[in-house]
């Protein structure tokens, strides 16, 4: 850990919230306040799409992701039914595009759930499927383009993708999922963030960065959570500290963006609630499931009653970045599991505030001109994407 200094950072709009550190072999360290500055979560709604019943073309079966293009047109794939849904700036349907099948860019079934995808600057959308193990490319029009496979000893997973604002590439915003053998895996262990790109047959892959990975079976344990920045960087948290790392153009961390909160470690109370929680949920699933649910719960509880903790609850969630460059991060709140305020940074270290923990939830994509998306469910589950549109001050 380095010690604070008392240097102000030119240009910041609350001078007095942040202050930086010596460099530490070429990374700095920017320290933030702890004094939180609240701001309202005033937004303009634009509109909301997502019916309840029906058969019009916004009954999503389940939203799996949302995306803007340069236009502001909101993308929303339902995985169900691996269909894209394009929806201009009035809330009307554009287009539709992506159904299940065995055909060329057609997605397979089984893992419909997992797929990821992402705009890219031009227009042209890039999904993953992870069942046959490849990008699909479709036009800006929704055209199939073409497939590219991703060359790669193992079943993988790409929890979410996020696009580069310069270039056919996409980078993995969660932790990269592998059935066999996984990059390092003789190694130490380590997370990867993944870049993509598009090229040629094949996906061209780099490292992005290759952070620490606690023990897998460890409850509560820090999670990876991504997101990629305007000159082609990324910020990333990986550990329980709230500690936003920010790469450099060659790679690496750059700079490290902390706000020194107290740990918070893990107590029985806390081991038993969260025990108690996750049994009622598995009873839930057993009793309403087919026999197939019903021995994946048994399964579960069988592992979760012999369940390792992590020794303190991260005090980060996850992070958003907007096209801007403004990184959103989620805190968590005084339970493991439940949510606190959201911060708003920049990539230099700069504090523009907090939302309270019930003002808001962490937008599921940025588009330009301060376009937001959030995925909600109501009362009765069903899903419902909001779209808004953020003040000037905070983007």
């Amino acid at each position: 850990m380095t010690l604070r200094s008392t240097a102000i950072i030119a240009g910041c709009t609350l001078a007095a919230f942040a202050r930086t550190a010596p460099p530490l072999q070429g990374q700095e360290t920017v320290e933030i306040t702890t004094d939180d500055l609240f701001i309202e979560a005033d937004f303009e709604e634009l509109y909301r799409v997502g019916s309840m019943q029906g058969d019009g073309w916004d009954v999503f079966g389940r939203v799996g992701g949302v995306a803007f293009d340069g236009s502001g047109n909101l993308y929303v794939l339902d995985t169900q039914a691996a269909r894209f849904s394009v929806v201009g700036l009035d809330g009307n349907l554009l287009r539709q595009f992506g159904r299940l099948g065995e055909g060329p860019g057609e997605f397979g079934g089984d893992t419909s759930s997992a797929i990821s995808f992402a705009v890219l600057h031009d227009g042209r959308v890039t999904a993953f499927d992870p069942s046959r193990g490849h990008f699909v490319m479709f036009s800006p029009e929704g055209e199939f383009q073409r497939q590219f496979r991703l060359a790669a000893s193992a079943w993988v997973i790409i929890p979410a993708l996020q696009a580069e604002s310069a270039s056919a590439a996409v980078v993995s915003t969660g932790e990269v999922g592998y059935l066999g053998s996984a990059p390092d895996s003789d190694g130490p262990s380590l997370r990867h963030v993944m870049r993509y790109g598009m090229t040629g047959d094949e996906v061209s892959v780099d490292t992005v960065a290759a952070v620490w990975a606690p023990r897998e079976d460890l409850e509560f344990a820090p999670q990876l959570s991504v997101g990629v920045l305007p000159d082609g960087s990324v910020a990333f948290v990986d550990s329980s500290a709230y500690a936003v790392k920010v790469t450099g153009p060659a790679g690496g961390v750059s700079r490290v963006l902390r706000r020194p909160f107290p740990a918070v470690p893990v107590t029985e109370t806390m081991r038993t609630r969260h025990v108690e929680r996750e049994l009622e949920d598995l009873e839930a699933m057993s009793n309403r499931g087919n026999a197939r649910q019903q021995a994946m719960a048994e399964f579960l509880r069988a592992q979760l009653e012999s369940a390792e903790f992590y020794h303190e609850i991260p005090l980060v969630r996850s992070i958003q970045t907007s096209p801007e460059g403004t990184i959103w991060v989620r805190r968590s709140g005084p339970e493991p599991g439940r949510n606190g305020p959201i911060d708003l940074l920049t990539a230099d270290g700069r504090y523009l505030g907090s939302f309270a923990s019930d003002a808001t939830s962490l937008p599921s994509a940025f588009g330009p001109d301060g376009l937001v998306a959030f995925v909600r469910r109501n009362d009765l589950d069903v899903q419902t994407v909001v779209v808004s549109r953020l003040p000037k001050e905070i983007r």
